[in-house]
């Protein structure tokens, strides 16, 4: 683990949860304000009469680089500190920013007293205060993390920081999907949590029995869940599959059925599927049909399951004319995400997965692109090796799954054009599967080349800066990614294909398109000469 920053404006209780969480993991409390206040012998506010607030900033930056350097602590900030792009690239490279987001009234009622605020000392400090507040906003979202800390106590944003940060099985982090709505459910990151798969199944659901749906190199893990089940009074049946694309078919499904029957699965049964994103929409498409629907739990164990398609509820197989064009929308009971299942993930599978991530980035969060650049920038990510610490992962994993949940919570069912926006770089990125009949190049692989050709589509149309598609296609071969459509795969074979594009209208295709790092929008009508303009770009034949 490395320096955990809290951020956040005067008044959100930077100063109070800091000292809270340094006791209790007997860590360092770096008090950023305080420092300057020693090394200068000022108070806050006399440096701001004295000499200014640009000294003050000035100051504050050096003292942020000194901390930076020091042994891993808790940093308190002050509110300020992201004014600087520096200060917030250097937080990024040495630690983890968590945001304590407060409403203007909580701030007003915490501040309206205070007479050691510089910034406040003004004929209207509340004009002063939300307009200091909407000024800092975007800055403070670039945050690794955010938490509302209205309702909190300090004793409670403690424990809610602690989850994020040092999150364990006892007391995972967790993500809400469509709350408060009938099918909603909780999503839970920690390393080692499958450990306890069996005591968490019970609080989401009782079943009569289980099936395990598996992968041979899995059924290990498998079996130790079988084995605790059976230990709770559950019986569990383990199934296993070969992994891939190709078993996402209709054939395997009747199979799977069959199986189901066999093991006696009946209605109040329970389905869990152990493995990746192709096991996760086979086995919940199966849940979703079977006997009219039965309960299913997703535990991914692949870095694109986990950020992506473990979460949503979009359950799917294929049909040779074109990816997960049979399927249906059906929510698990949860959803347990162990980042310490990765660990044996080639590098191959790990660069899948990080295409997805960069799609969340470039498409939804300018805070997550930034971080995933960092993570590049110090190596995480080698042609033939990786840094598979789970704690250098599980923030930018957990920031994935909260934007999809977000949107899912939005849009469950894709209805207003909200949800599309997951789908930047798939409209191209599934036709280059289909096109190579779902061999030879990955998932993430495919997406990537789509994303870097949606990018060029939009460059074309003037819809995406250039800036912005240059920076894609870079930082997509610095994680080696493809960029360029395969070879040998001709426009009119992909146009083709993208004519079954579940997001088509009519004879139109919509694609989402770049309008900035961390905003697209889904752009209907798009000509199929600026299309074929953009595969001849990126290499199609």
């Amino acid at each position: 683990m490395r320096h955990l920053y809290l951020i956040g404006n005067m008044g959100s209780g930077k100063t109070t949860v800091g000292k809270l969480l340094a006791e209790r993991w007997n860590l360092p409390l770096y008090d950023i304000d305080h420092l300057v206040e020693q090394e200068t012998q000022l108070t806050i506010p006399e440096i701001f009469q004295h000499h200014g607030e640009p000294r003050f900033r000035e100051l504050e930056s050096a003292i942020l680089h000194q901390v930076a350097r020091q042994p891993r602590g808790v940093v308190a900030t002050g509110g300020g500190i992201v004014l600087s792009e520096a200060n917030r690239a250097l937080m990024r490279q040495t630690g983890w920013m968590i945001y304590l987001k407060a409403s203007p009234e909580t701030l007003w009622k915490r501040l309206r007293q205070s007479r050691d605020r510089p910034l406040l000392q003004t004929a209207s400090p509340l004009e002063t205060l939300q307009a200091v507040m909407q000024a800092r906003e975007p800055l403070y979202q670039e945050a690794d993390w955010v938490i509302e800390v209205d309702p909190l106590t300090p004793a409670q944003t403690a424990d809610a920081v602690a989850s994020v940060y040092y999150p364990t099985p006892e007391d995972p982090l967790s993500i809400s999907v469509l709350a408060n709505q009938p099918y909603g459910y909780r999503v839970r990151i920690a390393p080692g949590i499958l450990s306890r798969a069996a005591q968490i199944i019970p609080q989401h659901h009782r079943p009569t029995r289980v099936a395990l749906l598996t992968h041979p190199r899995l059924m290990h893990r498998a079996r130790l869940i079988q084995t605790h089940l059976d230990e709770s009074g559950i019986s569990a049946y383990l199934i296993c599959l070969r992994s891939g694309e190709r078993m996402k078919s209709l054939r395997t499904v009747e199979r799977l059925y069959g199986q189901l029957l066999q093991a006696g699965l009946d209605r109040n049964s329970l389905l869990i599927t152990l493995g990746g994103g192709v096991l996760g929409d086979l086995g919940g498409f199966v849940a979703a049909t079977y006997m009219r629907g039965i309960p299913y739990m997703q535990l991914p164990t692949t870095l694109l399951a986990q950020v992506d398609s473990s979460v949503g509820g979009k359950v799917a197989v294929d049909l040779p004319q074109g990816k997960n064009l049979v399927g249906a929308f059906y929510q698990p009971v949860a959803v347990l995400i162990d980042p310490e299942t990765l660990q044996t993930l080639p590098a191959r599978h790990w660069r899948n997965g990080f295409a997805e991530m960069l799609k969340y980035g470039i498409a939804l969060h300018r805070g997550l692109w930034k971080r995933l650049l960092t993570m590049l920038e110090g190596g995480i990510l080698h042609r033939k090796r990786v840094n598979r610490d789970a704690s250098a992962w599980l923030l930018p994993i957990a920031q994935c799954v909260n934007l999809k949940a977000q949107i899912v919570s939005e849009d469950e069912r894709d209805l207003s054009g909200r949800r599309a926006l997951l789908n930047f770089g798939h409209t191209i990125g599934h036709a280059i599967e289909a096109a190579l009949g779902y061999r030879e190049w990955l998932h993430g692989e495919a997406i990537a080349a789509g994303m870097v050709a949606e990018a060029e589509l939009g460059r074309i149309l003037g819809i995406t800066p250039d800036e912005v598609a240059d920076t894609l296609r870079t930082t997509v071969a610095q994680a080696g990614l493809p960029t360029h459509i395969p070879t040998g795969v001709g426009a009119e074979t992909l146009l083709e294909l993208m004519r079954h594009d579940k997001k088509r209208v009519g004879d139109a295709l919509s694609v989402v398109l770049l309008r900035d790092i961390g905003i697209a929008s889904l752009e209907p009508n798009i000509p199929t000469s600026a299309v074929r303009e953009a595969l001849k770009r990126c290499g199609a034949s």
